[in-house]
């Protein structure tokens, strides 16, 4: 295990007028701490994770792996082993064969290569298929094979790169578990790019989040969903997405359109236009609620219904999440919500200090 960090880089991403530049990339990861880098495609987290592995250079700063300087090394020296999304497993060599590759080439001999590689087979439960093809083995199998490919050379570091994107989404969440597991066991440390939330949030001790701007927020996936920075992250993390809603902030309330006014007990000191964020989980249909609106979509989730209100003087369609009856297409509705529940940005999306609420009235 080792401490990987990420100082002071310069990323160049994407050429002539798509080009645009991460500056500066700061990156601690922790020795035996598991980093999911999370957001959009073509906001470099899978650039940065290959200048890490020497695939693409930075222009600056440096990447230190324990005690050594790695950022100038070539690729096979840097004590790193990576996991692609697309397996690049030998298709005429056997699992076994293809484990112990990169051992052959290093010049381990025949049958210390073989033992280690039927060691990692073991740890990922493949003894009984070490003599089979990759056109033999299902998708699952295939990123099984290439994780114990990495595994074999004891490295200092793993980096995942989306591995699970080519999988369906049953098998997906099975891999989720076998490689939280297996870190669990090796406790090395790691770092994983995804676009998948859900992997993000179940697999992270820490998630980096990027926009297209780089690095939106560090920290715990609880961090980021109960502190969001900004209106960006809050909006990514969460499914389904965090309802935003418009208003005006003035000295002691919040007033939306149509009149309706959330008195406040104390506020940021900020007054004009503002986001109010409420997870569609801490919003509830009511006789007496704040916003008045008519159901215009339902999605049925099995003992969940997924509910969608077009509110008064709203432009997004608001979401809440039922359980039981619920109202038909078309129906008028309100809604309610507690105010220790919401969120608040200003005109430019950043988080303003969250208010105490005593009452509503409209």
């Amino acid at each position: 295990m080792a401490r990987l960090e990420i100082d002071n880089a310069r990323i160049a991403l994407g050429s002539g007028d798509r080009q645009f530049v991460l500056d500066p990339v700061n990156l601690d990861i922790a020795s035996g701490e598991f980093i999911v880098c999370v957001g959009p495609s073509g906001s470099g987290k899978s650039t940065i994770m290959r200048c890490v592995a020497g695939l693409e250079q930075i222009a600056r700063g440096e990447i230190r792996l324990g005690d050594k300087r790695i950022d100038q090394l070539s690729p096979a020296d840097r004590g790193i082993a990576m996991v692609f999304q697309n397996y690049a497993l030998y298709p005429h060599m056997t699992v076994l064969d293809n484990m112990a590759f990169s051992l052959k080439m290093s010049g381990v001999g025949k049958d210390e290569r073989e033992r280690l590689a039927m060691d990692a087979a073991r740890k990922l439960q493949m003894e009984h298929l070490v003599a089979r093809k990759p056109a033999e083995l299902s998708g699952g199998q295939r990123q099984r094979v290439a994780i114990g490919r990495a595994i074999v050379r004891n490295p200092q570091a793993f980096l995942f790169d989306e591995p699970l994107s080519n999988l369906d989404a049953g098998l997906r969440s099975h891999m989720r578990m076998e490689i939280s597991k297996l870190h669990r066991d090796l406790g090395v440390t790691s770092m994983y790019v995804t676009h998948d939330q859900i992997e993000a949030m179940t697999l992270a001790d820490r998630l980096v989040l990027f926009s297209t701007k780089g690095i939106e927020q560090i920290g715990t996936p609880a961090e980021l969903f109960d502190s969001p920075r900004n209106q960006y992250v809050a909006e990514f993390l969460g499914t389904p997405s965090i309802n935003i809603l418009q208003a005006g902030l003035k000295s002691d309330c919040l007033e939306f359109p149509g009149g309706a006014r959330l008195e406040l007990q104390s506020a940021p000191k900020y007054a004009g236009s503002v986001s109010i964020g409420v997870r569609p989980r801490k919003i509830r249909l009511a006789d007496q609620g704040l916003l008045k609106g008519k159901v215009q979509m339902e999605e049925r989730l099995g003992d969940e219904t997924l509910v969608y209100v077009q509110l008064e003087g709203q432009e997004r369609t608001s979401c809440v999440v039922c359980r039981g009856r619920v109202p038909e297409l078309g129906d008028s509705v309100a809604l309610d919500f507690s105010a220790a529940d919401i969120y608040l940005f200003d005109a430019g999306g950043e988080t303003l200090a969250l208010p105490a609420v005593s009452n509503f009235s409209s």
